[in-house]
């Protein structure tokens, strides 16, 4: 392992390399001038003893990938369309008939789970570390979820039931665009369940190193997280907890939906208990979720155009100072209108992003395959697809048909000029 070394401050050393780039450290934010190359090593900080990958080149990857996966999702936009469309008809047929102490990440590493070998800290999130590890068997590298140990069965286990729930939900769910689940297991105590290890990045991380995505990456990107919560929104699970950073693309840019820990499944266990508590995270909520109403797949679909507004802009549309804040503006948040928008959008991508956005959940999409067939919808240059406003009860006239009412103004008009006339010509010869 290589150690980086170096202070908060960095003092003049005459064995730092000025030409090597500076190091931050992704857990307490200490920075490091590098004595000799990092590219792609496993550092160590030493102030919070936090291990990771300096892989600087990942997003740089991913954001070239991304583009050219972007690119032929266009060029196959008619095929993929019309493809999406009929399955979204069809599903419509069918559906009719304690405080403990809290070990820090780092001292797994060089440990053992079961069969794993752990080697680094990928992140840590409210329900888990996420490290990388080594499969033994399988020779193939893995990423590992632990149940923290704070997290204790005995006294908070809605906890275990919410973090084995997400990686049952996961392994049910079964879809190219969701993270794929290996293997569950406990040992000595110590929860885990292993899971695909995507090299990439994070949503978040992307936009937050590289701005504002152009529109056709983002509305890909959006598309493929809608059909993986679709394919959810089928087996009754509801995500509540869509935002950036639970979106990864991988290096070929594949789009990954992870962490499911915060689901809501018809018939699970314990997911009951939090239905008196605001779930999801301030600033990705839904109004009704939010306030603690009742959950749908139409609240998915609302986080989903948060998602996708801050794709394109680049910031949050909801922000506060605190996340109490946040809830509150999410409680009385709004309908979105088209001139809330950058009036730079495409027409038909405003229509998309304001239809997410509605305060009302019966105004939004119902079906999350709507939502990514309207995305491909939203940059497609063809006449023949555009979206036709359908009046209620209207009939389609004959060409050269000329309504009942338009005929008798007509005739109206043709009494009234032939009357001032005939008096004009009695009283020209009257005089």
């Amino acid at each position: 392992m290589t150690e980086a070394t170096g202070d908060p401050e960095p003092r003049p050393d005459v064995d730092q390399d000025e030409s090597l780039p500076k190091l931050s450290c992704p857990h307490c934010g200490a920075k490091y001038r590098p004595k000799r190359p990092t590219r792609g090593r496993r550092v160590r900080c030493r102030h919070c003893d936090h291990v990771w990958r300096h892989e600087p080149d990942t997003a740089n990857a991913v954001a070239g990938a991304l583009d050219g996966a972007a690119a032929n999702w266009m060029r196959l936009g008619s095929t993929l369309l019309s493809r999406t469309d009929h399955a979204s008809t069809l599903g419509h047929a069918v559906q009719q008939v304690s405080k403990e102490h809290v070990p820090l990440a780092s001292e797994w590493i060089d440990k053992s789970l079961g069969r794993y070998d752990i080697r680094s800290v990928l992140g840590e999130g409210a329900m888990g570390y996420v490290l990388e590890a080594q499969d033994r068997d399988l020779k193939r590298t893995v990423a590992l979820k632990i149940l923290p140990a704070r997290i204790s069965p005995d006294r908070e286990p809605i906890g275990l039931k919410m973090f084995l729930q997400e990686a049952r939900v996961a392994a049910k769910l079964q879809h190219p665009n969701a993270v794929t689940i290996y293997e569950i297991g406990n040992e000595d105590g110590t929860y885990y369940f292993a899971m695909d290890r995507v090299q990439g990045v994070t949503l978040a991380a992307l936009v937050d190193q590289h701005g504002p995505l152009p529109a056709n990456q983002a509305c890909y990107l959006v598309a493929a997280a809608a059909r993986a919560l679709a394919a959810g929104h089928r087996l009754a699970i509801v995500h509540r907890d869509v935002k950036p950073s639970n979106i990864m693309i991988d290096i070929s840019g594949l789009v990954k939906v992870t962490d499911f820990g915060l689901a809501h499944v018809a018939g699970i266990e314990g997911i009951n208990e939090l239905a008196a508590r605001a779930v999801g995270t301030p600033g990705w909520m839904s109004p009704e979720a939010a306030r603690c109403e009742e959950i749908t797949p139409a609240s998915d679909i609302y986080s989903l155009g948060l998602v996708l507004y801050a794709a394109l802009t680049g910031k949050r549309l909801v922000s506060a100072d605190t996340r109490s804040g946040l809830v509150r503006e999410h409680c009385r948040s709004v309908s979105v209108r088209r001139e809330d928008l950058p009036p730079g959008w495409p027409p038909r991508l405003r229509d998309v992003v304001v239809q997410c956005l509605q305060a009302d959940p019966q105004d939004r999409y119902q079906s999350a395959d709507s939502l990514a067939a309207d995305l491909l919808r939203a940059l497609a240059p063809s006449e023949d697809d555009k979206t036709l406003l359908l009046a209620h009860n209207h009939e389609k006239k004959p060409a050269g048909y000329v309504s009942s009412t338009l005929s008798r103004i007509a005739l109206a008009v043709l009494i009234l000029v032939a009357g001032v006339f005939g008096i004009w010509w009695w009283l020209y010869r009257a005089s």
